[in-house]
């Protein structure tokens, strides 16, 4: 290659240099393997790990109405889904303060229960410190 064989080996020692750089990167960042924190949990996990029950909440809501509500709330981890079980009290208040301002026009199409999933979400994860909601699912609801 080079008219010096220093040159040579010089060469030689930084392309196996770089080579090793890159493979250490690989193994070390995990991104070769397909790593199992990145995947998706399956639904064993989410209802074991990840899901808290909030229970039947009731209350009224504006126009002499009330409503029942049940939600089941997937968090990002197992630490998040411990302090939301210790937080239900300030769960089942955001839940309360959320719905006491709508009325049942609000809360009787797709769009409304999906805007109260969300408005329930953003509470929550307001004051959730060891990870985020994922995801609110309204398991029960009937407005009366």
């Amino acid at each position: 290659m080079f008219k010096s064989r220093g040159m040579n080996i010089l060469f030689i020692f930084m392309v196996l240099m770089i080579i090793g750089t890159v493979a250490a990167f690989f193994i070390m960042s995990g991104v070769g393997n397909g790593s199992a924190e990145n995947k998706d949990p399956n639904i064993d996990e989410i209802v074991k790990d990840l899901t808290v029950a909030t229970g039947e909440i009731t209350t009224n809501i504006k126009g002499d109405h009330f409503i029942k509500l049940d939600f089941n709330i997937q968090v990002s981890n197992k630490d998040a889904k411990d302090e939301l079980e210790k937080r239900s009290f300030q769960v089942k208040n955001a839940v309360i303060y959320t719905v006491s301002g709508m009325t049942p026009q609000d809360l009787q199409d797709q769009a409304g229960l999906s805007n109260l999933e969300n408005m329930v979400k953003n509470k929550i994860n307001s004051f959730l410190t060891s990870g985020t909601v994922t995801h609110v699912y309204t398991t029960e609801k009937i407005v009366q």
